[in-house]
């Protein structure tokens, strides 16, 4: 069933590639999940190939505090290729970051992954 690996594939992203500090590790699972040209794109930017994706996740994780990791909170749902969950990330018991993911999937592996962010309270 396509969506049942859809989901999959996402979950696996927030799991094995933003939450991995280890740059070889993290580039591993990005060889597992993603396409070789996938593309992330963020509100202002966009970033094509497994080592520039892991560079900004590389960076992500050193700016945030210890003990940060980012969580599901879903449900994650999928079909057509397409699948969306919602996430937060902080350190255990505390939210600093959160949003929701859209990823697209062609021949088992993620092409675009799409990130949108919450806005800050205040904003």
């Amino acid at each position: 069933m396509a969506e049942v690996a859809e989901i999959v594939l996402l979950e696996a992203s927030i799991a094995r590639v933003w939450n991995e500090r280890d740059a070889g590790r993290r580039l591993e699972a990005l060889r597992d999940l993603y396409h070789p040209d996938a593309i992330i794109y963020e509100p202002l930017r966009a970033v094509t190939g497994l080592e520039a994706i892991s560079d900004v996740v590389g960076e992500v994780l050193a700016g945030m505090p210890p003990g940060f990791s980012f969580r599901v909170v879903g449900p994650t749902l999928g079909h057509h290729g397409v699948s969306v969950t919602r996430w937060e990330g902080g350190p255990p018991g505390t939210v600093i970051v959160s949003g929701n993911d859209v990823l697209r999937v062609n021949g088992g592996k993620i092409v675009e992954h799409y990130f949108y962010f919450d806005p800050k309270p205040g904003i």
